[in-house]
């Protein structure tokens, strides 16, 4: 690390928001991160080790992105505003554990619900090794991302997020829980879910109205994945099964399955009440739901 004070204490971030006239974008969701001990507590989620290929999405100022590239990492960036550009450039060290920061560190302005993950990183990242994301995320984007990541042709080691608690504590919801819904559905048919620490909104400028959460996502092996033929089909009928949480399955199933006679066979072989509500079922009922549903041409 250089001897310069981190980008991510209060008193360094003051002082790039100063010396940069920088006002926090409430359209893009900036928030930036003041605590180096949550920092830190990132770092060790991702389990960051020296070569590690990190993509960061919405680096900032840097904060984070300066403690991955310490902690070793390689890191590609995805940031949506172009005037953090000059920023990044300025304020983060030029040489990384003995590397020129060129070899360690690729920013690409974009948004990242536009990437293209295979061409942008072939050039800078050796991709038949593992990929890690790590993030501190928008708030009023975060399950896009998710879905987004969760759908991509690039196979994560790792996915270690902050984001707003409460869309955390969606994602290791239960069956019968007011969280439980398609996102964490759509999650938890692919990904091991694990709450790795709690971050107060007093560590941000400016401060938002509610806590973050730290989660990492890791790839379930083979063999614990519910086996789903057509995963864009079964998210489409989770999505519509949830379509009105507070009516029954039946009512929500009705767009599904018009033929009366045909859902209450559906339901019966689910092995549960005609008048169960969505957030009752598992994720294996789901799947048989979406069985049972043509898929859309």
């Amino acid at each position: 690390m250089s001897s310069e004070i981190p980008i991510g204490s209060p008193v360094r971030t003051q002082a790039i928001i100063n010396r940069y006239f920088m006002k926090a974008k409430k359209s893009l969701g900036q928030n930036f991160l003041v605590d180096l001990d949550a920092l830190h507590g990132i770092v060790k989620a991702a389990a960051i080790k020296p070569d590690d290929q990190v993509i960061e999405i919405g680096p900032g100022i840097g904060s984070l992105t300066e403690q991955l590239l310490d902690a070793g990492a390689k890191v590609f960036a995805y940031e949506v505003d172009e005037n953090l550009l000059k920023v990044l450039q300025n304020e983060l060290p030029k040489k990384i554990n003995g590397y020129p920061l060129d070899q360690r560190f690729k920013l690409k302005i974009e948004d990242i619900l536009k990437a293209d993950f295979k061409q942008d990183l072939k050039d800078f990242f050796d991709l038949s090794k593992p990929v890690k994301v790590v993030a501190n995320l928008p708030y009023y984007i975060t399950t896009p991302i998710i879905f987004f990541l969760n759908n991509s042709e690039l196979e994560f080691a790792s996915l270690t997020l902050m984001m707003q608690k409460e869309v955390a504590d969606r994602l290791s919801a239960h069956s019968g829980t007011k969280e439980y819904g398609p996102l964490t559905i759509a999650v938890q048919t692919e990904m091991a879910v694990k709450s790795f620490m709690t971050v107060t909104s007093s560590s941000f400028i400016p401060r938002p109205k509610v806590d973050s959460s730290v989660v990492v996502l890791t790839p379930l092996p083979a063999e614990s994945k519910i086996d789903i033929a057509d995963s864009k089909h079964f998210n489409w009928v989770v999505k519509m099964c949830f379509a009105q949480r507070r009516k029954t399955l039946n009512n929500n199933l009705k767009a599904l399955i018009p033929n009366n006679e045909d859902r209450t066979h559906l339901i019966k072989s689910l092995g549960v009440d005609s008048r169960v509500r969505p957030e009752q079922l598992t994720l294996k009922q789901f799947v048989q739901i979406a069985a049972s549903v043509p898929v859309k041409n």
